[in-house]
């Protein structure tokens, strides 16, 4: 082990020595000391601001700290190697597996150091922002409740929709509406029945009652007397006008609770609420029932008007849990994972390559990490029926399979991106930190490090001549 640490630590030494980590070492000094003096967010409102800064500090940091990240790792074998420095450590008593554990080490904890100056800096910063005098009313408190103080959110329970499309083809049939059909022609039907069942789902039509269903809650659900001292959660909702009307209101009459257990039901609360914009509803933990599940009723008051929510973040449930600092440094612990990986990736491909075709490699896979899901997306767009209609005709197949399994092989670094979570005061949740330790630190980077152990322990640095 101290064989290791010595070579982390001159790792760490030679790295901070080159000047491509010194560019982006200032770089990211530059970033984090005057963000916090420049950024304006909305130009009205402290609470746009220092969102603006959470996002900008937190993610160009992560983007410059992979790049470094690829390039220090990527040189460091290939050019001792192609120089010969490396023949001055192997012919000492160490292991070649030692020396790529060292090395691999050092780049991690050199992002390590980076990561905790820029939580430091975050803190202190954020300790600035939020103190800057505002003239917007409710800026201060929207501060507190939407980016300091953090919330975990809970999802709508979805109905099983292949069970209600086939109760209405059942009906259908009862009708007489439809008659006997073929298996292709169900399956077209009840995928069509499925869409229109999803796409009214959310929708509030004129003059009608809609309920919606959480399930799994587990907050505190006892009465209390003094309202003060009373529980909550919020529902966040971003009602939408069908036609994009920006000027439109969701005029609503809005009760809580389960009406087979009259204790959990709240009082009826008609309010207006602009559309196009994040709403939070204060809901009492006492409305939810004794199987954990809140039940929100609707009602849309509006004589012509329909309004909807659209995506998962549009109509959820949001409950008080954690604090800022702890939320930000999970945040910083999923960014290191993502970094752990790549300074894997980048020693492994050094291993055996030069350096500019280990960072060309390394560049490949960041590239296709960080674009998964479009990737995965486009191989399925891109498929057709027959050779005739592939663009790239016979070999459109085989280089989609190879593609599918180049992109499955790669983690998906959307995936583990915290920094929206961090700067909508959303939890960034102890499984989250433990998926990306063991998935890109324990499991995917453990296989590249081997891989390059082995590889350069079974390679041959130098050849017999003359």
């Amino acid at each position: 082990m101290s064989r290791i640490w010595a070579v982390a630590r001159h790792m760490i030494a030679e790295s901070i020595r080159t000047k491509v980590a010194l560019l982006f070492i200032a770089i990211i000094l530059v970033i984090l000391l005057t963000t916090p003096f420049t950024v304006t967010g909305d130009g009205l409102t402290v609470k746009s601001r220092l969102q603006n800064y959470l996002a900008y500090s937190l993610g160009s940091v992560g983007a410059l700290l992979s790049l470094l990240t690829i390039f220090v790792s990527c040189g460091t074998l290939s050019n001792e190697i192609s120089q010969k420095y490396l023949f001055l450590v192997v012919s000492k008593p160490i292991p070649r597996w030692q020396l790529f554990m060292g090395k691999w080490v050092g780049v991690v904890t050199l992002n390590g150091i980076m990561l905790l100056v820029t939580f430091a800096a975050a803190m202190v910063s954020t300790w600035y922002i939020k103190n800057q005098p505002t003239t917007v009313p409710g800026d201060a408190e929207a501060i507190q409740k939407e980016v300091l103080g953090v919330r975990h959110n809970f999802r709508l329970h979805q109905p099983d929709w292949s069970r209600l499309a086939q109760d209405r083809i059942r009906q259908l049939r009862e009708a007489g509406a439809i008659e006997k059909l073929t298996p292709e022609e169900e399956q077209t039907l009840t995928t069509r029945l499925v869409e229109e069942a999803k796409s009214g789902w959310k929708t509030l039509r004129p003059r009608q009652w809609h309920r919606f269903e959480f399930r799994n809650l587990l907050v505190d659900k006892r009465r209390q007397a003094n309202p003060m001292d009373q529980d909550y959660v919020f529902l966040h909702i971003k009602p939408r006008h069908p036609g994009g009307t920006e000027d439109a209101l969701l005029q609503s009459l809005i009760v809580c609770g389960d009406p087979r257990e009259p204790q959990t039901m709240t009082r009826e609360v008609a309010a207006d609420y602009v559309v196009e914009r994040f709403h939070d509803i204060p809901v009492p933990t006492f409305a939810v029932n004794s199987q954990n599940t809140l039940y929100v009723q609707i009602f849309n008051l509006s004589d012509k008007d329909s309004i909807t929510f659209e995506g998962d973040d549009s109509l959820e449930l949001l409950y008080p849990l954690g604090t800022f600092h702890w939320n930000t440094f999970r945040a910083i612990v999923i960014t290191w994972s993502r970094l752990a990986f790549l300074a894997a990736l980048g020693l492994m491909m050094s291993s055996f390559l030069s350096f500019p075709v280990a960072c060309m490699a390394s560049f490949l896979v960041y590239g296709a990490a960080a674009m998964k899901d479009w990737l995965s997306e486009s191989f399925e767009w891109t498929t057709s029926g027959s050779f005739r209609q592939d663009a790239m005709w016979i070999f459109g197949p085989p280089l989609r399979f190879i593609g599918r399994i180049f992109v499955n092989l790669v983690p998906d670094f959307s995936y583990f991106d915290a920094v929206s979570n961090v700067v909508g005061g959303r939890l960034v949740t102890l499984n989250w930190v433990l998926q990306s330790l063991v998935l890109l630190v324990l499991f995917q980077g453990a296989v590249l490090v081997i891989i390059g152990c082995v590889v350069l322990t079974r390679r041959e640095l130098a050849r017999v001549t003359g």
